[in-house]
């Protein structure tokens, strides 16, 4: 293990921003761009078993990946983003017309548009809209109808930051005969995630913001039983039992999650994230979401002291690391992000509000620093 200092220390980061924008895009550490130059040594000396160096990194990601959500590593495939994974669900489930997916109307596209797409096959989207931010079991139990075969929500929103109750969610929808699809990407890298525990039937979570990984990184899981209902929308040779045997056109799709990985990646950054969520497990996830609480905390109480507020009041369960913040006066909010940017602070400005994301180096001294500089803009 790692404590919170040593963590700290491999991002530079530190030196140059306030760093609170990890739901957007997060900071590469010391030890990712080592390990990415350190590839591209081995390409430009032409070291023969560059392959094979690749390969064994790519493995050791597909372990790491398995332990950040509670899987078995042949559960989990590796995948560019978000978007490809869901669309492996979207193209692959027998669709009929009539059937019906349940969305949160204020979903990211990724969880979205994979599902729109299938109107043209006369699947139907039912949106469903938060209480006061929330997402709850009981909004999607009313929409739920007869033809009701996918729920697909993300585990942690990216606009309000309300973290799903994904078991409860799982046991409504299995009751039914319903499949659940979960977006990981607000979450798998910043709180516990366990997909048996949880009852999920497909996770998908891209690398480039909790996971702090590079772009292009990204994980799949899914359960047996959904992958034996699934057809292949796409097929590539890295899919098959022995990807090496590349004449044997006929041979047959590996047995397990990685039967969905296409062909060639993109290997610098493949390297990149096995070190990075490397990284995350030696710090311990469930540091991280009690460090990542106890910041969340420091700055909601700060707020109190000058003219901003939070946007919404989550309990800690329902909250992982993202938090919605604003002006008294919320038409001031743009204003209030130019100028922070300008101080020196990196968050994100969504639908009108200021969305404050910290990580593990992150720390109590950069919250308040972050407190003194919206205190000398009010």
């Amino acid at each position: 293990m790692i404590s919170q200092e040593q963590f700290r220390q491999q991002f530079d980061v530190n030196r140059h921003r306030l760093y609170f924008n990890h739901a957007a895009y997060a900071p590469m550490s010391r030890s990712v761009v080592r390990a990415m130059s350190d590839y591209f040594q081995v390409r430009l000396e032409g070291e023969p078993n560059a392959w094979g160096y690749v390969v064994e990194r790519y493995e050791g990601l597909r372990s790491n990946f398995a332990s950040l959500v509670n899987a078995e590593p042949d559960r989990v495939a590796i995948v560019a983003n978000t978007v490809v994974g869901i669309n492996v669900l979207a193209t692959g489930l027998d669709w009929q017309a009539g059937d019906r997916i349940i969305l949160y109307e204020k979903e990211f596209p990724a969880n979205v548009l994979p599902f729109t797409n299938l109107k043209g096959s006369g699947v139907e989207v039912d949106f469903i809209s938060d209480r006061e931010g929330r997402v709850d079991v009981q909004l999607f139990e009313a929409a739920l109808t007869s033809r009701t075969r996918l729920v697909s929500i993300s585990s942690v929103q990216w606009l309000t930051g309300y973290r799903a109750d994904l078991k409860a969610l799982s046991e409504l929808c299995h009751a039914r005969g319903i499949l659940l699809c979960v977006d990981g990407i607000q979450s798998v890298g910043a709180i516990p995630m366990d997909v048996d525990h949880s009852g999920i039937d497909m996770l998908v979570a891209g690398g480039h913001k909790w996971q702090m990984s590079p772009l292009g990184t990204g994980l799949l899981y899914l359960t047996e039983e959904l992958q034996e209902r699934l057809k292949m929308g796409a097929m590539g040779y890295m899919g098959k039992v022995d990807p090496e045997d590349y004449l044997n056109f006929n041979q047959p799709l590996s047995p397990h999650a990685r039967r969905y990985e296409m062909g060639a990646f993109p290997a610098p950054s493949i390297i990149g994230a096995q070190i990075a969520t490397k990284l995350l497990l030696e710090a311990g996830i469930e540091n991280i979401q009690s460090h990542l609480r106890a910041l969340l905390h420091q700055f909601r109480k700060g707020l109190t002291d000058i003219p901003y507020r939070c946007r919404y009041e989550f309990d800690d369960h329902e909250s992982a690391g993202i938090l919605i913040f604003g002006h008294q006066d919320s038409r001031r909010n743009p204003e209030v992000y130019d100028k922070m940017v300008a101080a020196g602070v990196n968050l994100s400005l969504r639908d009108g509000w200021l969305r404050l994301s910290p990580h593990y180096f992150i720390n109590a001294d950069d919250v308040s620093k972050l407190l003194d500089i919206l205190e000398g803009i009010r």
